[in-house]
């Protein structure tokens, strides 16, 4: 009696077995699935997206300068999306953990302010042969994040000096800040409203460097 009870446990042993396989493969299943989604997430990258319309306005400068590998705060030299709390602890830098800028923010403003100096006609000069005569455009990062006033509210702030020097001698420097309210509190929205910010700050060191042309 013992050997057939063992013989007719077996079937139903097996049965539980694939039950339990099954069950495991839908569980991995399910958390490959979470996972996948999670890292799709964290993959989400942010730039200053294609020139706009302003970008093509007509020629007017006729500015020569060199524009040197721009430099920031060591917080900066890295892909991380920064935002700070104001209604909170406005001296606590945070990142977003689920988006990243797709280059850091010395790169992204070097490409866009290329972009809209060319576009109104200043020519960009490389630095790596400069003559003595050259202007040289020596740009610092100081702040570059969301600013979050409220919990629904935020604007994008980008902060930097700017110095011209020829030779080693400085011919001018000044500081510059733009902000830039963003449409949305988010990653997305701050991406957005950063690019808008960085477009015053090209227009505004534009001018800049007009005017001392001028003088």
């Amino acid at each position: 009696m013992s050997h057939f009870l063992q013989t007719q446990r077996h079937p139903a042993t097996h049965t539980r077995l694939r039950r339990l396989a099954v069950i495991s493969l839908v569980s991995m299943s399910s958390c490959i699935t979470a996972c996948s989604g999670s890292a799709a997430l964290q993959r989400l990258q942010y730039d200053f997206g294609l020139p706009t319309s302003a970008s093509t306005t007509t020629a007017q400068s006729t500015l020569q300068i060199g524009l040197a590998d721009i430099q920031v705060t060591p917080a900066l030299d890295s892909n991380a999306m920064w935002y700070r709390l104001q209604y909170d602890n406005a001296q606590q830098l945070k990142t977003y953990a689920q988006a990243r800028w797709s280059m850091p923010p010395a790169q992204l403003l070097t490409q866009r302010f290329k972009i809209r100096l060319l576009a109104n006609g200043t020519q960009i000069l490389s630095t790596g042969n400069a003559l003595t005569y050259q202007s040289v455009l020596h740009i610092e990062i100081d702040e570059f994040s969301q600013i979050f006033t409220t919990t629904s509210a935020s604007h994008a702030q980008i902060s930097l000096r700017a110095v011209l020097t020829k030779g080693k001698a400085i011919v001018a420097q000044r500081s510059f800040e733009a902000q830039f309210p963003c449409q949305t509190a988010d990653a997305a929205g701050g991406a957005r409203a950063m690019q808008e910010a960085s477009d015053i700050l090209s227009r505004d060191i534009q001018q800049w460097l007009t005017q001392l042309a001028a003088t």
